[in-house]
């Protein structure tokens, strides 16, 4: 290392929607309770970006985008280790490419757990008590009792998640208060850490489409996940069942959807990301009563933005310090890097370092 100071570098938003660059006091506060230096980067250039990688020990991406070429000038090949990146998400990540060069790549998983958990509960709540088309009742001026049946009792129905991760384990928490029954399908987790989360594991998703009243996946888009709730799987549903999907668009095949939909083969659905995004105003999901929409906003609350930012740099200082990021994403990249501690919690990292 040229000196002994740390240095974090900064990739700020670039075109983005989501996220501002007007202040980063939350992003840098880990680094410089540590005593590192915190550095925006302002350019557009990748060759400039190759220069100033040179200097910094962990590179946070948020809302910029990271061209993957990049690798190739971190990790093994140079001072910078690994990089940070904003949410839950990583496909627009090459693992493959970070793994290869021994770049350690982590996200902020964790930060909206609550609000995504919260936010899938209200999908589910607005699907089984039809709250989208008695809502346009009410205010086109109709009152009428001739559209309730057949409507929900959620005690004794089944929800059927798919992933068991941070989220997954909180619908199913929150959805066990409201009497429903939950299984589970992820071939990660053994049966005897699901029966611990209240989750009864079962063997194929397949079996998932079959026995659920409600459907929630809760995954990351991979190239196994994508297009997971296909023909087959909404084929086997029951006509009375809902789909939810807080997790990627994709992860769902939507025409598939919007068929069953209009064919009356499955009862409705509550959605929050789409496979295009931002949605097209055409899309017939939009103009459908029994389905539920809203504009990819599960994980946003002031708290949750604020916990996600702070962790970009709680992983950062991690990373910088000789020790494996809480998120780690890119696993496989052990086998390419020299050995690293594990990872401690920030207080104390804090205290160890004489900085609580």
């Amino acid at each position: 290392m040229a000196d002994s100071k740390m240095r974090v570098l900064f990739l700020g938003p670039r075109n983005s929607i989501t996220h501002s660059a007007e202040n980063t006091e939350q992003q840098s506060r880990a680094v410089t309770a540590v005593g590192g230096e915190f550095i925006r980067y302002e350019s557009d250039s990748d060759g400039e970006l190759i220069e100033a990688l040179k200097d910094a020990d962990v590179a946070i991406a948020q809302g910029h985008g990271f061209n993957p070429e990049l690798f190739q000038h971190m990790g093994n090949n140079g001072r910078c280790k690994g990089l940070v990146s904003f949410g839950h998400g990583y496909d627009a990540m090459d693992l493959q490419a970070a793994v290869d060069n021994g770049v350690i790549l982590a996200n902020t998983a964790s930060f909206g757990t609550e609000e995504v958990s919260n936010h899938t509960i209200m999908l589910l709540l607005a699907c089984s008590r039809k709250l989208v088309l008695h809502d346009k009742l009410v205010k086109s001026g109709a009152w009428t009792r001739e559209h309730l049946p057949p409507m929900g009792h959620l005690s004794d129905q089944t929800l059927g998640i798919i992933g068991l991760g941070n989220i997954g384990r909180a619908v199913a928490r929150k959805a066990r208060m409201f009497g429903l029954n939950v299984i589970g399908y992820d071939p990660f987790v053994s049966s005897w850490d699901a029966k611990e989360y209240g989750v009864e594991s079962v063997a194929t998703p397949l079996e998932l489409a079959q026995r659920s009243d409600y459907l929630s996946p809760h995954t990351y888009l991979t190239t196994e996940t994508r297009h997971m709730v296909g023909k087959e799987f909404i084929a086997a549903m029951k006509p009375t069942a809902y789909i939810l999907n807080c997790s990627r668009g994709p992860v769902i095949d939507e025409t598939e959807l919007i068929k069953a939909l209009q064919e009356g083969r499955i009862a409705g659905a509550g959605l929050d990301v789409f496979e295009k995004e931002p949605v097209s105003p055409d899309n017939p999901l939009l103009k459908m009563d029994n389905v539920a929409v809203t504009n990819h906003y599960a994980s946003y609350s002031e708290v949750a933005w604020e916990r996600g930012n702070t962790q970009l740099g709680e992983e950062s200082v991690r990373i910088a310090v000789g020790q494996w990021p809480m998120s780690l994403i890119n696993p496989d990249v052990r086998s390419t890097v020299p050995p690293r501690g594990w990872p401690k919690e920030w207080k104390v990292i804090l205290a160890e370092m004489g900085k609580g």
